[in-house]
């Protein structure tokens, strides 16, 4: 999951200096992006989520503006921060009303990847690329190292997104995983 998040900014998409992106989904696909959008100097980097305590996180990993979407318009909120749209969307989510938001706040001739698996939707307009996402076009041999490296100079504390639970606390792992109460749960045995 980090190697496909950071790996879609790095490898994939290459995004550069000063260019924008948007992030749907800060969970630890999301969160591994916007780590990496730090780290390439994207500005601004936009997390946007339905849960508070992932956008705070967010906004801790690099960030530069977060949208809650429960509370707030996603596509005006995005061209306020931006004029334009953005120049990439990831859309980590795969729910179907974030989908056809993607086009709506992509700048023309942006760029949507999508991590869903699925094939690329039938209804973006021309001027979009679209991109589908398998493991962020990284080699393990050599991106691992390298985020390992970015880990031990402080520029990409995935250990941040983890919660330790002992085995007897399965079942509390997995709930609090799926009410969003933590990013990357990590039973020890």
């Amino acid at each position: 999951m980090f190697q496909t998040g950071a790996g879609t900014i790095m490898n994939l998409l290459r995004i550069g200096k000063g260019e924008s992106v948007a992030v749907f989904g800060t969970g630890a696909v999301g969160l591994a992006a916007v780590m990496a959008a730090r780290v390439a100097g994207a500005y601004p980097i936009i997390g946007v989520d339905r849960i508070p305590f992932r956008l705070k996180l967010a906004l801790d990993l690099g960030a530069t503006n977060v949208i809650n979407t429960g509370k707030t318009n996603t596509a005006s909120a995005i061209k306020e921060i931006t004029a334009n749209g953005v120049d990439y969307v990831l859309e980590t989510t795969g729910n179907d009303q974030v989908l056809r938001l993607m086009p709506e706040v992509v700048k023309k001739r942006g760029t949507i990847a999508f991590f869903t698996g699925d094939a690329v939707p039938d209804f973006l307009p021309k001027g979009i690329k679209a991109v589908r996402v398998i493991g962020g076009d990284s080699i393990p041999q050599i991106f691992i190292p390298k985020l390992i490296k970015l880990y031990q100079s402080g520029k990409f504390p995935f250990d941040r997104l983890l919660k330790y639970y002992n085995f007897k606390d399965i079942n509390k792992a997995m709930k609090d995983s799926l009410i969003g109460r933590i990013i990357k749960p990590v039973l020890l045995m």
